[in-house]
């Protein structure tokens, strides 16, 4: 394919295809990847079209032929850098087919930011350390580098009283620093309350109630779902990480 512009549009092809793949692997928000995607198999359709359109000008059509002449599909098969073209432009189209069908596909649905390693950070980015989390405690947490990401919001709260089951007590720091998503299970809104004398997370939204010291159960209201727990440890230097995913999908869950 000859042109400076069809060669820069592969180019940026090759590099958002690698973003895609690079977003899968590390937990991009949704959005950047979706876009990665989007702008990758836009790219993708205008070399197919550039593809299309020099083939079809250098093929011999039926009309032009001598007799004798190979049929037009003949020509096409035996000519190599025609066939090269087709099956570079068939198998642009299957490897982005195939990447749309595994990101939709995924079996992880919670689609969070949250992996092994990842420090829990304040909005502006700063780390927390354990020790600095008083009785009572609560903050909305992020991911770092990913405090836009607000599928990935979570509570941070240190407990008044020793949690119990069904909290994961391995996910606990500290006997009483607990970690849940912000969406609320109802419909989506952010829990921004925290009732410390009864260990309670409330949704404002419509009054659903959680008890943060029995895996955010629900105990009043709309919502019929804990509030997913984040699984919580310390690295080194006494800094909260996440030890992995959500387990269950955050917010509501229709179907």
């Amino acid at each position: 394919m000859r042109g400076g512009v069809p060669i820069a549009v592969a180019g940026a092809v090759v590099l958002l295809v690698g973003a895609f793949a690079a977003g899968l692997v590390a937990g991009w928000a949704t959005e950047l990847i979706g876009l990665a995607l989007g702008l990758g198999l836009i790219g993708a359709a205008f070399l197919v079209g550039q593809l299309q359109a020099r083939t079809m000008r250098e093929l011999v059509w039926p009309d032009e032929r001598e007799p004798g002449d190979a049929p037009v599909a003949t020509a096409v098969a035996r000519h190599p850098v025609r066939r090269r073209r087709v099956l570079g432009g068939l198998g642009l189209g299957a490897v982005a087919g195939i990447g749309l069908l595994a990101w939709l596909g995924r079996d992880d649905p919670r689609g969070t930011a949250w992996r092994r390693g990842t420090h829990v950070v304040t909005a502006d980015g700063t780390r927390i350390r354990a020790a600095e989390v008083p009785v009572g405690g609560f903050a909305t947490v992020w991911p770092e580098d990913a405090q836009r990401a607000d599928s990935a919001a979570a509570v941070l709260v240190r407990l008044t009283a020793d949690p119990e089951p069904p909290t994961v007590l391995e996910w606990v720091v500290g006997r009483r620093i607990v970690a849940y998503s912000k969406i609320c299970t109802h419909a989506g809104c952010p829990v921004g309350l925290y009732q410390d004398d009864a260990d309670s997370l409330f949704c404002p939204c419509h009054q659903a109630t959680f008890d943060a010291a029995r895996g955010a159960v629900p105990t009043f209201g709309p919502a019929s779902r804990p509030l997913p727990q984040l699984p919580l440890g310390v690295d080194d230097e006494g800094f909260l990480v996440a030890t992995g995913e959500f387990p269950t999908p955050v917010g509501p869950v229709h179907g």
